[in-house]
């Protein structure tokens, strides 16, 4: 139940600014961390690919080659055909899913909420007589119309100040509570992604090379000279895999060629 305009009280709006200006400094200090670990991963990445990059590229060949060889044989001995049938499901499936996506086609809610904000900032702002007014409006503007932003990305643009705590004429107590809480979700539910970000990045196959390069110099160079190793003994038994199909595959097409 929404609530009216005498059951909400100053300050239960001031307690919710308090909230709003708290979840923008959480956000912030996540994307100062996220930052600099998104730079470490891709360098510690590429000083790994210089060193083991090529040995790495020619074991997916390998295991290309190989994955070729074993379908070869596979399908010669087996003798199995039923493509075709498999390829009109898949297309009459392809057919009922866009079929679904474009049935489901619906308003984004998110661009109501940033319509709304637009709306808010209008009534506040007074552009004709600030230049900082409109150079931020204008700057929101080109923001709210970008569809891959969310609510959230246009309110971390915005600065802290009137834009926040003012209540426009139009607005009463509840509608004013009833506004910043639909923001307060939305900053919520940033501030969420970016925890899983950060989540994510920490499982990121990058995260452990850069463990280990955060160890010291010595350290790096001694592991980089392990995967080599490693990776030279696995490109090894590929090849003594590869071999081996070769082998089979030649005896099998000569073979039948009799």
């Amino acid at each position: 139940m929404t609530n009216s305009a005498s059951t909400i009280t100053q300050t239960e709006v001031d307690a919710l600014l308090r909230q709003l200006q708290e979840l923008r400094q959480q956000i912030a200090l996540a994307r100062e961390m996220i930052a600099p670990l998104e730079t470490n991963l891709a360098e510690v990445y590429d000083e790994f690919q210089v060193v083991v990059g090529g040995l790495r590229r020619h074991s997916m060949r390998l295991q290309a080659e190989i994955a070729t060889l074993r379908a070869q044989i596979d399908r010669f001995t087996h003798d199995q055909d039923d493509t075709l049938e498999q390829d009109e499901s898949n297309e009459k499936l392809l057919y009922v899913k866009e079929e679904e996506t474009a049935d489901s086609a619906s308003v984004d809610p998110e661009a109501v909420e940033k319509d709304m904000l637009l709306e808010h900032l209008f009534r506040v702002l007074d552009p004709m007589v600030n230049d900082e007014d409109g150079e931020l409006l204008a700057n929101l503007q080109g923001l709210c119309s970008d569809t891959t932003a969310s609510l959230a990305d246009v309110l971390e643009e915005l600065p802290w100040g009137l834009v926040w705590t003012t209540r426009s004429l139009q607005e009463n107590i509840a509608d004013q509570h009833r506004r910043l809480a639909i923001w307060e979700q939305a900053l919520k539910r940033q501030m969420e992604n970016l925890n899983r970000a950060t989540e994510r990045l920490k499982k990121d196959q990058r995260y452990g090379l850069w463990q280990q390069r955060e160890k010291g110099t010595d350290y790096w160079r001694t592991f980089l000279n392990q995967c080599i190793e490693q990776q030279q003994d696995q490109n090894y038994e590929l090849q003594a895999e590869l071999d081996s199909l070769r082998e089979e595959w030649e005896r099998i097409t000569s073979t039948s060629n009799l």
